[in-house]
């Protein structure tokens, strides 16, 4: 009885902060959309920043905790938790309740932080909001108390990027509502999310549903956004995009992650792991083929474009799943999730894009992967997108082999590169035994000599193909390689890029905090 009576006094408490404002209909996606095209008819004009609390470094922002006896609804399935501004979190974002036909607009309340003394100001206005928000799932570690930390489930939390994570993982790569310009003449543009109304779940669901509103210099946005946690994190997403001007160019649900070596590169000698990467694959289904692209660390950003007519998916993958593949005690990247795209209705032809930005150290998000639809979005008029990321461990699973590891003897030309590729599949050993398994490869230079090919089995449902490049040419080389069986692809298409000889990148020392 007390546990029920706390969780009334806590809503009583988000009510009277905010205050509810009755509407005549329930609020809907309609509502935001309707908001989203008042607000792109308008000049930008940038959410107020709270200078007070621009000051903060990273490490006092992460002395702020939200308390746990704080937490929204505590006795559901779904529960709330909120982050206080801050550090580079310093825009006003305001968040409201939707529930029994009425909107609960929320204020800054100080007391539901723990917040060090001497950080934040003895006086700051209630209207200032909050940074963003997470939600929590108890189906994730029934066991433990509803709050803790691992029954994380999604964070939305800086611009419009936001990240979530299976019950078995931990938080990796991000995602975005839009990215604009991101190799383009002018400064990349970042839309904010200004606003969300968070729409109450019922005692034992196990789906959340969240509305926001996004605002930025060329664009304003409507999203709708359907959580359902589980093992796999399903966010099914529906955008309505309206554009003040044109843009130079345009990413389509875009992710973000962090690559910064793996085995076919040369280990930095400041890091004694064997890998660090949040990603390591991009992973492209067409409706003829899967197409999978070791990533890279690159000495200069290098901008890939794939073009597709029937896109079926795309996404940043995370295959090597076992601590030995990293050896990191404190990161532990064999826990970070995959994300997979899934359009919703035909996207129409366009391009997918990967651009891999160089990094020293493994903080920076450094892969961002889009989509790009041919037909750019007129200004004035609406884009409509609808999409599911999925969020799980290694990916998408298919009935075709998939590429396992990439080993390489140079990333770079100037002298012959020899490889040796993993493929996984179940009939692949079989296939090699009986003799009906060969591969294709193809070179983006016609002549470029190839030996050395081999193909063997290394396990009942493994097979390495070795080959060697002589890829002595200055420019770029790249090259394909595919399974084939009767004469059909029974893999993924591996498509990798030796690039042209560079100097290396400046690596910085192994950052404190174990290995």
């Amino acid at each position: 009885m007390r546990g029920k009576g706390r969780g009334r006094a806590i809503v009583g408490a988000w009510v009277l902060a905010g205050g509810a404002l009755a509407t005549a209909h329930a609020f809907d996606y309609a509502d935001v959309i309707g908001k989203a095209r008042q607000l792109a008819a308008l000049p930008f004009k940038p959410q107020r920043r709270i200078a007070q609390l621009a000051g903060l470094s990273y490490d006092e922002y992460r002395s702020i905790h939200f308390r746990p006896t704080a937490t929204l609804w505590p006795r559901r399935r779904l529960h709330l938790q909120f982050f206080a501004p801050g550090y580079r979190f310093v825009r006003a974002v305001s968040i409201s309740l939707l529930a029994a036909g009425h909107v609960h607009a929320l204020r800054f309340r100080r007391s539901w932080f723990h917040i060090p003394p001497g950080l934040y100001p003895h006086h700051l206005p209630r209207t200032i909001g909050y940074a963003g928000f997470r939600v929590l799932y108890n189906g994730y570690h029934p066991g433990r108390s509803p709050v803790a930390p691992n029954n994380q489930v999604i964070v939305f939390l800086g611009a419009s990027y936001f990240r979530a994570k299976g019950s078995h993982e931990q938080f990796g790569l991000s995602a975005r509502a839009l990215a604009v310009d991101t190799i383009a003449p002018r400064p990349e543009e970042f839309p904010h999310f200004i606003a969300f109304w968070i729409r109450r779940p019922a005692p034992r669901a196990r789906a959340l549903t969240v509305f926001a509103l996004l605002n930025g210099p060329s664009v304003t946005g409507a999203l709708r956004f359907r959580i359902h946690p589980g093992r796999a994190v399903h966010v099914r997403v529906r955008a309505t995009f309206f554009f003040r001007r044109r843009v130079y160019e345009l990413g389509m649900a875009p992710l973000s992650s962090m690559y910064m070596y793996d085995l076919c590169d040369r280990r930095p000698w400041a890091y004694p792991r064997p890998a660090a990467h949040d990603s390591e694959g991009f992973l492209l289904a067409s409706r003829r083929a899967m197409r999978w692209r070791q990533l890279a660390n690159p000495a200069r950003v290098h901008q890939f474009v794939f073009p597709v007519r029937h896109l079926r998916g795309f996404g940043l993958i995370q295959r090597d799943r076992d601590f030995f593949d990293y050896e990191s005690i404190s990161m532990r990247y064999q826990g970070r999730p995959s994300v997979w795209i899934r359009p919703r209705g035909a996207w129409g032809p366009g391009k997918a894009t990967l651009i891999e930005i160089p990094t020293p150290n493994e903080t920076n998000d450094n892969i961002v992967a889009f989509w790009q639809p041919a037909r750019p979005p007129a200004p004035g008029r609406a884009y409509r997108l609808r999409y599911t990321l999925i969020w799980n461990g290694p990916g998408p699973r298919e009935s075709r082999a998939q590429v396992v590891r990439t080993r390489a003897s140079a990333r770079c030309t100037g002298r012959p590169v020899r490889f040796a590729v993993d493929f996984q599949g179940a009939r692949l050993g079989r296939l090699v035994a009986a003799r009906r398994l060969a591969a294709r490869l193809r070179t983006t230079a016609p002549g470029t000599p190839i030996s050395h090919v081999r193909l063997r089995a290394v396990a009942h449902d493994r097979v390495r193909l070795c080959f060697t490049v002589a890829a002595q040419r200055p420019r770029a080389l790249r090259i394909r390689a595919v399974l084939i069986a009767g004469g059909r692809p029974v893999s993924e298409v591996w498509d990798y890029v030796v690039a042209r000889a560079e100097p290396p990148i400046q690596v910085l020392r192994r950052p404190r905090g174990g290995t």
